[in-house]
């Protein structure tokens, strides 16, 4: 069992490392939130894990919100007078 928790200890570390070497907020925040879960297991019955997985896998099936669309505008140019 001490094994089971050093290894979610271990995954959690490197979850927290990867969060923050990432530039994306959504990836930033599922590595910190599963970095927490796997650190909650090691205080918690290891029964408790599968259920956390499972939650944690179903919110990130959750549409994500729109990204914003960017428009380019088109400057008009003078008309050039004919001489």
């Amino acid at each position: 069992m001490a094994e089971r928790k050093d290894q979610l200890k271990e995954t959690a570390a490197q979850c927290l490392a990867l969060a923050h070497s990432t530039t994306d907020p959504h990836t930033r925040a599922a590595l910190l939130t599963m970095a927490q879960k796997l650190n909650d297991r090691t205080t918690r019955r290891v029964d408790d894990y599968e259920a956390a997985q499972r939650e944690f896998n179903d919110r990130q099936m959750l549409p994500q919100p729109p990204q914003p669309v960017l428009q380019q505008q088109q400057q008009i140019q003078p008309k050039k007078d004919k001489a």
